[in-house]
């Protein structure tokens, strides 16, 4: 009786490459949600990490971006006039006041900056630095409504709603700078150029924060709030009644005028006098 070895059975060519590509697409998923996790991880930490970085660093950041000539490039780079240097001064003046209300560290100066525009908008940006424009200073009638104003961009940067919305790119921007990589452009590119950056929606908790640190400046300053009532309550009547009013860029990035009116009348003091503004501040008094 003789004995032979079957024959070995020829692997099918087909049924190999579906083995094969099912094993493919197992790694392709497993890599991918690798990845996906990595990068989650990574956004949760810049925003976990970001209002930890140092007030310095975002100063260094503003620097990098020419910030702190934002309002000279937004007039076209020409020189302010002797006017609108006195307005700016009157400005750093009464933020200056509203910085040592509200006790800000000495390391985290504001600055102030004044854009003849027409404009109605105010904005907090990286390192401290403050821009108000004309056309929002031309709808202000009193002392307690700019304060309401300014305090309110201050708080912005006090509790570090700019680099925690911009987290992001200002970790990004922030690694690249510790290994010598310092580019305007490069920056511009992760966080912003001076458009999106003085449209900055903020949540409604950061918001909320804001004008609570608006209200206390104020508690402070003039023992009222009623100055930012009277200010949402003018920024109501502007968006009721005179066409276009409604995008209002400070009100886009700020909304419920009158929801903010009525939190800030529930304060203690708010049916004190207001003080008119006085030159060079009083731009709504030469409209008239």
């Amino acid at each position: 009786m003789r004995y032979s070895n079957p024959a070995p059975r020829r692997p099918d060519p087909a049924q190999t490459a579906r083995g094969e590509n099912a094993e493919l697409l197992r790694l392709l998923v497993a890599v991918s949600l690798i990845v996906v996790t990595c990068l989650l991880v990574a956004d949760r930490a810049a925003v976990w990490l970001a209002p930890s970085l140092p007030f310095s660093v975002e100063q260094r950041l503003a620097q990098t971006m020419k910030l702190d000539v934002l309002a000279a490039t937004m007039m076209g780079g020409g020189k302010p006039s002797p006017a609108q240097r006195e307005i700016e001064a009157a400005l750093q003046g009464r933020a200056d006041r509203i910085v040592r209300a509200l006790q800000l560290p000495a390391d985290m100066p504001i600055t102030l900056h004044y854009v003849d525009g027409g404009t109605v908008n105010a904005f907090a940006t990286l390192g401290g630095h403050v821009t108000v424009f004309r056309g929002l200073l031309a709808k202000l009638r009193y002392e307690e409504e700019l304060d309401a104003v300014l305090a309110h961009e201050i708080g912005h940067v006090q509790h570090r709603h700019v680099v925690q919305h911009l987290s992001r790119g200002v970790v990004a921007t922030a690694a690249l700078g510790l290994i010598g990589v310092r580019s305007a452009s490069v920056s511009k590119w992760l966080i912003g150029d001076a458009q999106q950056l003085q449209q900055l929606a903020y949540s409604r908790d950061a918001e909320r924060e804001a004008d609570a640190t608006a209200m206390l400046a104020s508690q402070r300053l003039s023992g009222s709030t009623r100055g930012m009532v009277e200010l949402f309550k003018v920024f109501d009547t502007l968006q009721r009644t005179q066409p276009g009013m409604a995008q209002i860029p400070w009100l886009q990035s700020h909304p419920q005028p009158l929801e903010r009116a009525r939190a800030a009348e529930a304060s203690p003091g708010a049916a004190r006098a207001l003080t008119p503004l006085a030159a060079p501040l009083n731009l709504s008094a030469k409209q008239q």
